[in-house]
């Protein structure tokens, strides 16, 4: 029995632990025609042995799903070093996380981007110099199959701190439960909306190189804070032959193309939709994201929002307590504005439609974001229009909007 196995329950999350635990190396990780990371089984190497299914969402029955938050501590927080949170995506604690977790002997798992290849990749750190990479939130699917093959190989002689995506840290629970370690390690995973076809940022950073003549990306912020925190624009950071200095390309305040598909939920990965991991904390240590919502509306700079989900969770948290601002919260205020419990729901014949205008090199971004708008009811199209045109507001008055929006929500 192996990842192929026709008795799945579920679609394939692009996790790649499969590829990780396989003894053989029978199974590569590969892009799909739709821009997803899929598991390819080489059958003269495959031996049957079924690790690779024990590990997988896929064929699981009895996903723990929990009823509440009892057990569960939610924080407010944010680095007290304000380069540390200026450098991150939303509060810096993930940042300050890793650097303590290597103080502390772990080997730490997290996701860089290589502007090589231009996608994001899953990587080790040992120094606080290779934490640095780890900054900033991608909001793409890593290639993580070898990191986590060296987390295969060494769980019961190394410490890891694994940082990653909801799908990506159950593959690592269940794995490290079957060693009998999982009490060894650690691991921090994210509050997640799902993760879009890698042909849609292939297609967006093409685009950029085309129009700007660059010879070289040098940098990608996926959600930078030039504009404050609680915006979406991505600054990409280029070389161009003849300009003496590097050209910074930030995305527009209002119809971002990347944006655009990303929150449309029509190009998300096939397991998205309706993942049950992103609504149950029962397999990792922490989860963390952006404190959305009423609460810091009016914060400009970036607040995590941190869920403690056990002992060895609060003792991670507790060793960052000198260097964080905090303060405990209800879920109440925090968990509506998350992705946590959610399900998307849309025409599977215009999500194969937009998929494959993404994979034609001859078709534009703008003529997919153009297929995409077409396609949305008019009250949709309308809704689209109206927070654009509150886009283009100062911010003070961008946050005066959002919580009165707030407040229509909670009454």
């Amino acid at each position: 029995m192996n990842i192929d196995d026709r008795s799945q329950i579920r679609k394939c999350t692009s996790c790649q632990m499969c590829g990780a635990v396989c003894p053989t190396g029978a199974i590569s990780i590969e892009l799909n025609p739709d821009g997803f990371y899929r598991p390819k089984v080489d059958t003269d190497k495959c031996i049957d042995c079924g690790m690779c299914v024990r590990s997988c969402y896929k064929f699981d029955h009895d996903i723990r799903m929990a009823d509440g938050f009892e057990g569960k501590s939610l924080y407010s927080a944010w680095a007290r070093n304000p380069q540390v949170v200026e450098s991150t995506t939303s509060g810096g604690v993930a940042d300050l996380m890793a650097r303590k977790l290597i103080e502390r002997g772990y080997t730490c798992v997290g996701v860089v981007y290589d502007t090589e290849s231009n996608r994001a990749v899953g990587k080790e750190a040992s120094t606080a110099e290779d934490v640095a990479g780890f900054r900033g939130s991608k909001y793409i699917q890593s290639y993580s199959v070898e990191a986590f093959r060296s987390l295969v190989k060494n769980c019961r002689k190394e410490k890891y701190a694994v940082f990653g995506l909801p799908c990506q840290i159950y593959a690592v629970d269940r794995f490290l439960r079957a060693k009998g370690c999982r009490e060894d390690h650690v691991l921090i995973d994210l509050y997640c909306h799902g993760c879009p076809s890698l042909n849609l940022w292939t297609k967006y950073v093409d685009e950029v190189v085309e129009k700007t003549g660059a010879t070289k990306v040098l940098s990608v912020n996926f959600r930078s804070k030039i504009r404050g925190w609680g915006n979406f624009y991505v600054v990409v950071v280029v070389v161009v032959d003849g300009i003496p200095t590097p050209v910074t390309v930030v995305s527009p305040r209002v119809n971002d193309p990347f944006y655009t598909m990303f929150f449309s939920d029509r190009v998300l990965n096939d397991s998205c939709p309706d993942c049950k991991l992103r609504s149950t904390l029962e397999y990792t240590d922490i989860r963390l994201g952006d404190f959305w919502g009423d609460k810091f509306v009016d914060n400009h700079k970036g607040v995590s929002g941190v869920t403690v989900c056990g002992g060895s969770g609060m003792e991670v948290f507790d060793s960052i307590s000198a260097e964080i601002e905090c303060e405990r919260q209800e879920f109440g205020s925090f968990i509506k504005y998350q992705s946590y419990g959610k399900d998307y729901r849309c025409d599977m014949s215009r999500r194969d439609d937009l998929l494959a205008m993404l994979a034609d090199k001859d078709v534009s971004l703008k003529e997919v974001v153009a297929a995409y708008k077409r396609s949305l009811p008019l009250k949709a199209r309308l809704i689209l229009r109206a927070k654009n045109m509150i886009k283009l507001l100062p911010q003070g008055v961008i946050s005066s909007v959002k919580g009165f929006v707030y407040k229509l929500r909670n009454k």
